[in-house]
């Protein structure tokens, strides 16, 4: 482990020596950023972060931070220090801040995180767009009197995401979280970031480390690349420099660069004006004023490699969502620039096309669409993910003689979470899609065959009361939203919980897919016919959801009558399934006992 940290921090120094973040290149993204890092140390760190990965994450905002711009260093427990100010980036700044890393072992007894953010964003602003980088184990624990102390924690986690984080979004400042342990406050984290527009992640391993810094500093600072495609990469006339970098094994062969004009190069041998610094378990390599062609790696590379470029002609997007909801579509608009000139299809370049994919945390693409012209910009709706998760929504523009690709992070939420509130007495639900409150949508929930009364608690908050339950039987809480917004009312899928002992740890031992939450198995006897029955609720589910989107179909493919016709056949057959399910769990259930109620 820390072999590779040291490797992942000599990364991160190489990518700072060189131009790897591009700034300015989005419409809404300031030149003059304002970077605020914010690190936990309080005592439930030292546990959680025994890797001392908070430790490093220093070293990687140092190395990362392009020059110029602001940069500082907050750290909280139960009280906030700023020991380093906000200040402009050089080199007598970075070396500054890395003589600071013993203060993140100072660690503290409590956790004040509302504490902490108010005070690291009323600081001073140095930049017109200050960006907060909140790194913990997550769990809001304030300093407060023993016999009241669960009331004052519930109302600091309430003030900070119902008052203190909407008044930054209304300021500008964004907030991004890091954590680092599986038991963080998934639902606090998700808000924060959600309201501002940042990303939320976790990041247990150096690897998952990196991979967050580079989606953050990717955020603020976004760069234009080329894909990268089974080792080989397209580089046109445009393009004035790029810079690789490669993935590869510990022990894995050295890598070889072969240009278009078929010359080999490689770590050992090289022209002095092509930068290449091999490491470990990567090589990062600049290429300046590169030939036209194709390039190609020769060498095994990891997916997580990616091709920068330096170029006058930019792929430029109004600003991309961070976060992604499911069942709701997401409006995207692209287009190409070159030397303040918007390349088009009507200014010449008949074969220029835009396309956006998102793939899901395996690398898997799992939906795309090509985006329309508009009057010089692209513009299209990607459809709504299926599931919940962490994800990378994609922008590719292709052209005669160039391509270009935009890459973000985002995070799939469900439009309604839920989790278990401690201790596993009731259910909390939050609205997370900013047009749903109490005004235009109902919860429905269901515990086996007994409906749970829902509350209201607020405009997008609300409370089911659970029964007292057999800590030896494991049952799931079906939940389902009915959502009007202007004249269509949507059916909402929403993951099913699944309540037992280990439901108790919240969110944390939650697997929020359509599959619903890990959890016992109930005894075999009292559980013959869930299978079936749950498959028969999956499929209904899928049904209303082709309910729901059935307008945008018919939107999408009026002229289609392939389209149509997929799409009949697809409800047809899924209709049948439906029928033929239910009839057969209908039969064994009358075989079998029932199963336990409430």
């Amino acid at each position: 482990m820390r072999v590779l940290v040291v490797g992942v921090l000599t990364l991160l120094l190489l990518l700072a020596s060189g131009s790897w973040a591009q700034e300015g290149v989005d419409e809404g993204v300031e030149k003059d950023s304002d970077v605020r890092l914010l690190v936990d140390v309080s005592g439930s760190m030292k546990q959680n972060d025994p890797n001392r990965l908070s430790s490093s994450a220093l070293e990687l905002l140092v190395s990362l931070l392009p020059s110029g711009v602001t940069g500082g260093l907050w750290t909280f427990g139960s009280e906030v220090a700023n020991p380093l100010p906000a200040a402009k980036v050089d080199q007598a700044w970075r070396e500054q801040a890395l003589e600071l890393k013993p203060a993140l072992a100072n660690y503290q007894q409590f956790t004040d995180i509302e504490r902490a953010v108010r005070e690291v964003a009323q600081a001073e602003p140095n930049g017109t767009k200050r960006h907060l980088i909140l790194l913990t184990d997550g769990v809001v624990d304030i300093p407060a009197a023993r016999d009241d102390k669960r009331r004052q924690d519930a109302d600091s986690r309430k003030r900070l995401l119902q008052e203190l984080v909407p008044r930054l979004a209304e300021e500008g400042v964004v907030i991004h979280t890091i954590a680092f342990s599986p038991d963080v406050d998934q639902s606090l984290a998700q808000q924060m970031a959600g309201v501002t527009g940042g990303l939320a992640v976790v990041a247990e391993t150096p690897e998952a480390l990196l991979r967050a810094f580079l989606d953050v500093i990717d955020r603020i600072f976004p760069v234009d690349q080329v894909p990268l495609d089974k080792g080989s990469f397209a580089i046109d006339r445009k393009v004035e420099a790029f810079s690789a970098l490669l993935f590869h094994g510990q022990d894995a062969p050295p890598l070889t660069l072969i240009s278009p004009d078929g010359k080999r190069y490689t770590a050992e041998d090289h022209p002095d004006e092509i930068q290449w610094q091999a490491q470990g378990r990567f090589d990062v390599i600049t290429v300046p004023d590169p030939v036209r062609g194709e390039w190609r790696i020769e060498g095994r590379i990891g997916q997580d490699s990616r091709i920068n470029v330096d170029s006058s002609l930019v792929l430029r997007a109004s600003e991309l969502p961070t976060v992604l909801y499911m069942d709701f579509a997401t409006r995207l608009e692209a287009w190409v620039e070159d030397q303040e000139s918007t390349i088009s299809k009507d200014a010449g370049s008949a074969d220029l096309s835009l396309r956006a994919e998102l793939e899901n945390a395996q690398g898997q693409h799992v939906l795309s669409v090509q985006l329309r012209s508009d009057n010089g910009h692209f513009v299209g709706l990607l459809p709504a993910p299926d599931f919940v998760g962490n994800a990378r929504l994609s922008l590719t523009a292709t052209g005669d003689d160039f391509i270009r690709l935009r890459q973000q992070a985002v995070n799939v939420l469900p439009a309604v979470s839920a989790r278990v509130d401690q201790p596993a007495t009731r259910v909390v639900l939050q609205a997370e899609y900013p047009l749903l409150s109490d005004d235009n949508t109902r919860i429905k929930a269901r515990l086996q065959d007994k409906e749970l009364s829902v509350t209201t608690v607020d405009s997008r908050e609300w409370r089911i009361k659970l029964p007292e339950l057999d800590p030896d039987i494991s049952l799931p809480l079906r939940l389902t939203a009915f959502a009007t917004l202007g004249s269509e009312t949507r059916v909402l899928e929403l993951p099913t919980l699944q309540l037992n002992d280990d439901a108790r740890r919240g969110l944390g031992s939650a697997r929020l897919d359509r599959q619903g939450l890990s959890g016992e198995k109930l005894p075999q006897e009292s559980t013959a016919a869930e299978p079936e029955s749950s498959l028969a609720d999956t499929l209904s589910n899928k049904l209303s959801r082709i309910a729901n989107t059935l307008p945008r179909l018919v939107r999408d493919h009026r002229d289609d009558p392939a389209g149509w016709l997929a799409i009949a056949t697809g409800v047809i057959l899924l209709m049948i399934i439906v029928l033929w399910r239910r009839r057969r769990a209908d039969r064994r259930r009358r075989s079998r006992r029932e199963s336990p109620h409430v």
